[in-house]
């Protein structure tokens, strides 16, 4: 056997009995959950988004609006291993908060603690990433080319124009599922539609986010009862109607 031979054997040999280094954990996407507490008088919906390049970890939490000084939106940064996740930033109220949690699979649980002017909330944080959607959408095509004008026209440069600074490329939600294609109405008329609840189109998670009726990390973005309101909230009924989705 020759000296390259040996080497490359050695080589096998060591690749094939010493255990491989575990992977970088990849927390990306949109996550739902839960914040509960001794002090919390009932478990809170909660909401979060991160992004993941190499070992650093960028991301929002955002807390119901009503939960006195600690609602809102938490922009954090942080570091991921691959069997845990550190992140802390600012927000809220004036809030600063830092969350330590165990990954297991596609769920994050761990202890989080805000500090806010005049208090401090200490509870746990649990969040289960959202999974892909089985369809594209393209089933509500109909619904898109028969109500074209109203969605190029009238939702795209308002109801989801202002969704468009987070939900594109390069912004801040660009993880999660919802892609704003300001050149393609189409594409966006198919993702919006994955997000209609056809049983209780008011109850629509396209609808509850931008008025932050669930944890939203963009916070309101328009007030109920106003025009991109009643917009949507007409689309949504359209889609519902048809039950493509």
């Amino acid at each position: 056997m020759t000296t390259t031979e040996r080497i490359a054997a050695a080589t096998f040999f060591l690749l094939a009995v010493l255990p491989l280094r575990p992977t970088q954990a990849q927390i990306a996407g949109s996550f739902d959950g839960t914040l509960s507490g001794k002090k919390i008088p009932q478990t809170l919906a909660a909401s979060a988004t991160f992004s993941q390049v190499g070992s650093q970890v960028t991301g929002t939490i955002a807390l119901p609006i009503d939960l006195a000084k600690f609602g809102g939106a938490y922009l954090l940064q942080g570091k991921a291993t691959p069997k845990r996740i550190k992140v802390s930033g600012g927000g809220g109220t004036g809030g600063f908060l830092r969350w330590t949690a165990k990954i297991s699979g596609t769920t994050l649980k761990g202890n989080v603690k805000i500090k806010a002017p005049g208090g401090k909330l200490v509870g746990s944080l649990a969040f289960t990433q959202n999974p892909p959607f089985a369809t594209d959408g393209s089933s509500c095509d109909a619904v898109y080319d028969q109500n074209k004008t109203l969605f190029d026209d009238q939702l795209m440069t308002s109801v989801f124009s202002l969704c468009g600074t987070c939900h594109a490329p390069g912004f801040q939600a660009a993880a999660t599922r919802l892609h704003i294609d300001a050149v393609d109405p189409r594409a966006t008329a198919r993702l919006v539609a994955l997000f209609v609840d056809s049983a209780n189109p008011t109850a629509s998670r396209i609808v509850q986010k931008p008025l932050d009726l669930v944890p939203h990390g963009g916070g309101a973005q328009f007030a109920p009862g106003g025009t991109e309101d009643m917009l949507l909230e007409q689309w949504v009924g359209l889609v519902a109607a048809a039950h493509c989705n």
